[in-house]
Formats: C-alpha cells, structure tokens, sequence
C-alpha cells in the first residue's frame, strides 16, 4: 500500500496538494493513505516508523532543501516531488528527486509530475509553463 506524505506549512498549500493527490489516486484507482506534516521533526519522527512511500515536499527556501537531503539520507527509495520558491533544479538532480517544481505551482504542472511517479521515471524535471520557452528569437 501507498504511503503518501505532505510537508508544508501552509493550509492553503496542503488542501491543493491533497486534493491534487486524491484526484489523481481516484482516477487510477489507488487508495493510499495520505498524511501532512506541518513540521519537519513530527515529519521525521513519523517516518522513521513508518516511512513514506511517496513524499511531497513545499518548504521555504533552504528549509525545502534541507528537508530534501535529510528525507534522502534517510530513505534513499523514497520518491520526492519537490515543490519551492527558489531554483534548487541541480539540487534536485543531484539528489535523485523524482521532480521538481518552481512556484507558482499549478494543477497541470503537478499532474504531471505525479504522472511522472505513477510511470517509475527519474526525471528530475523543471516543469512551469512560462519558463520552458525555448529558441526564442531574442536568445540568439
């Protein structure tokens, strides 16, 4: 069984990833159980018992980052979608995140990114749509 956890400290953030979450479990079938942290010790101590299957991570800043690279130390399978506020896509490649996100996060770009776990790629991906223009004109 899927075990999903949502790291945040905003409400407002984990009702968009729960119902993101349920939505694309429901469409699939799945059942997994989901639960949200608002701290990164309660976090912790939880998955030490009982480690996260699947792990969405939408911290602040260097605190995403640390949570990030603890969460992989600890559980090196687990996959991590990591959502922030600042451009860590290296970081996110270096440790092996399954994808990653640069806010303002929107449905379509976090539907792809759980389609990305559900296929069992490692992409590591940036996805948000008003950075990906590529071989503009004015870039040469």
């Amino acid at each position: 069984m899927y075990h999903i956890a949502v790291l945040t400290n905003s409400e407002t953030q984990e009702a968009f990833y729960i119902e993101q979450l349920s939505r694309f479990c429901f469409e699939r079938g799945l059942f997994p159980k989901m639960d949200c942290y608002h701290g990164q010790e309660l976090f912790f101590d939880v998955a030490r018992v009982n480690a996260p299957t699947c792990t969405v991570i939408a911290l602040p800043g260097v605190e995403g980052l640390n949570a990030v690279e603890h969460l992989r130390t600890l559980f090196p399978e687990t996959r991590i979608i990591w959502c922030s506020d600042l451009d860590f896509s290296l970081h996110a490649f270096r440790l092996r995140v399954d994808y990653f996100l640069l806010e303002p996060i929107t449905e379509e770009a976090f539907q792809q990114g759980l389609s990305t776990w559900s296929d069992g790629k490692k992409t590591s991906a940036l996805f948000r749509t008003d950075h990906n223009k590529h071989n503009n004109e004015e870039d040469y």
